[in-house]
């Protein structure tokens, strides 16, 4: 390949990435660049696993965090007063929201949302077990 045609090729990929941030907010193309955006598991909110548990909502937070930090292969990448992102490593990095939303001083509902249905089953059964579980299986390809 020549010079020529690496630069087009570089210039149209520049192109695209930059036509695809500029539908968000230039916050949410820096995120999305380096990975970090938590746009797209707000947007699943609505397909979200949840479950209402009997504690307040900064204990409901505390717990929750707790579980998280124990769960092998899970990295946190965002953390906020109402959620807490997290790449699931055991799937391929596949990121799952846990968001929180305060009902009244006794009770929090707990949202799990991703675009993985693995990734959102798995974090849901550690948070709404309360108990940590062992990761799910790596999808091994032997080529």
């Amino acid at each position: 390949m020549n010079k020529m045609t690496a630069m087009v090729i570089s210039g149209l990929l520049i192109i695209l990435c930059l036509s695809n941030m500029a539908l968000a907010t230039p916050t949410e193309a820096f995120k999305g660049f380096f990975a970090v955006s938590t746009r797209e598991l707000e947007e699943l909110k609505s397909t979200a696993m949840t479950k209402i548990f009997e504690y307040d909502y900064k204990t409901c937070y505390d717990k929750t965090l707790a579980i998280v930090e124990k769960m092998p292969e899970t990295v946190i990448y965002a953390q906020k007063n109402d959620l807490i992102a997290v790449y699931c490593v055991c799937l391929n990095s596949t990121p799952a929201g846990i968001f929180f939303e305060k009902i009244d001083s006794t009770h929090t509902r707990i949202l799990i949302s991703s675009a993985s249905s693995r990734a959102k089953d798995w974090v849901a059964s550690n948070v709404f077990s309360g108990k940590v579980q062992k990761p799910l299986a790596r999808i091994s390809l032997n080529l």
